[in-house]
């Protein structure tokens, strides 16, 4: 395994990815990985509790129902400022932040469908 290799590779895909992180199934962050040139949104207090507990219990919550629904294929987080998208690879959680202008049509769809129809009938 080469996970400062695997997140310098991860970079070259995409000029939207922000941070890359992995972390094992001992809590133990190997790799936490911000572009060059481009400013956290957090401390790296903060990013690094988040890299070493949050991917874990997420990645594992979704895979509860993997008996019923199929193995997971990764999970997405949208907030405003970021797109972050977690991934299991065996033992390894890794955790991809990008840009918001990242292309999601078809959750920009939806969030939009869904923000009118539920200020309309949820508010």
């Amino acid at each position: 395994m080469n996970a400062e290799a695997f997140v310098q590779e991860m970079f070259k895909v995409d000029s939207n990815l922000r941070y890359v992180g992995v972390v094992d199934s001992e809590y133990r962050v190997l790799v936490s990985r911000q572009r060059e040139g481009i400013p956290s949104l957090t401390s790296d207090e903060t990013t690094r509790n988040f890299v070493s507990i949050v991917p874990q219990i997420i990645v594992e919550s979704v895979e509860k129902l993997s008996p019923f629904l199929g193995q997971v294929g990764g999970i997405t987080a949208h907030y405003e400022k970021v797109l972050m998208m977690f991934y299991r690879v065996d033992n390894l959680i890794v955790v991809l932040s990008f840009q918001t202008q990242v292309d999601t049509p078809f959750y920009n769809r939806i969030t939009e469908s869904f923000s009118k129809l539920s200020a309309r009938y949820l508010t």
